[in-house]
């Protein structure tokens, strides 16, 4: 029995998908955040 079957047996697998997209989606509004504070200082300096 490898990894992959174990997680599915134990349905475990759908938890690491879970939080693995949790902390994607996480970093993707981090850097969109980021990104427009960043156009803020851009646009108040006119750099």
């Amino acid at each position: 029995m490898n990894l992959t079957e174990l997680l599915r047996s134990d349905g475990k697998l759908w938890v690491v998908v879970t939080v693995v997209l949790i902390v994607l989606l996480g970093w993707f509004f981090y850097l969109l955040r980021t990104g427009h504070r960043v156009d803020k200082i851009r646009k108040k300096y006119r750099v």
